[in-house]
């Protein structure tokens, strides 16, 4: 009983992915021992086949795969917070430009409805041409669409 305890134990201390052999072996009273190698006086049967050790749910352990360094880490980390920055910034840049259209709207709907001559454009001459009085009825309806799906910061 001792030997097959020390047997257990040379098995279990060896290493997995090292092919070990153990030899079946009867000694003279006819006991079946299992060793690397038979003791004096015992006689070889055959020789086991150890299977490589699994897990506890029959499977293979996992190969270790290799981790990422620190530095490639902190990186891509940077990399990360780079583009979210960028990101960021475009959003800024965008909604900076519909506030600067929504304001540029707001003045030319106040000058539109104050009632006074409009200017949109001039002659060859250099005299100036003022909008018509339909025109500027439309021109208001739609400035105040725009305006509508402007964010009210009033």
């Amino acid at each position: 009983m001792a030997s097959l305890l020390s047997i257990q134990l040379t098995g279990m201390s060896t290493n997995a992915h090292a092919q070990t052999q153990i030899l079946e072996c009867k000694d003279a009273q006819g006991r079946k021992i299992l060793a690397s190698r038979c003791p004096a006086g015992s006689t070889q049967v055959k020789e086991v086949e150890v299977t490589p050790v699994t897990n506890g749910l029959g499977q293979q352990p996992k190969a270790k795969v290799p981790t990422q360094s620190l530095w490639a880490k902190e990186i891509e980390f940077k990399e990360r917070q780079k583009f979210k920055a960028e990101q960021e910034e475009r959003a800024r840049t965008l909604e900076r430009a519909d506030d600067e259209k929504c304001y540029q709207n707001k003045k030319k709907l106040v000058s539109l409805e104050n009632g006074l001559p409009y200017k949109t454009g001039e002659t060859k001459t250099g005299d100036p041409i003022f909008m018509e009085d339909q025109d500027r009825v439309k021109e208001i309806k739609k400035i105040k669409e725009k305006l509508s799906k402007c964010k009210s910061t009033d």
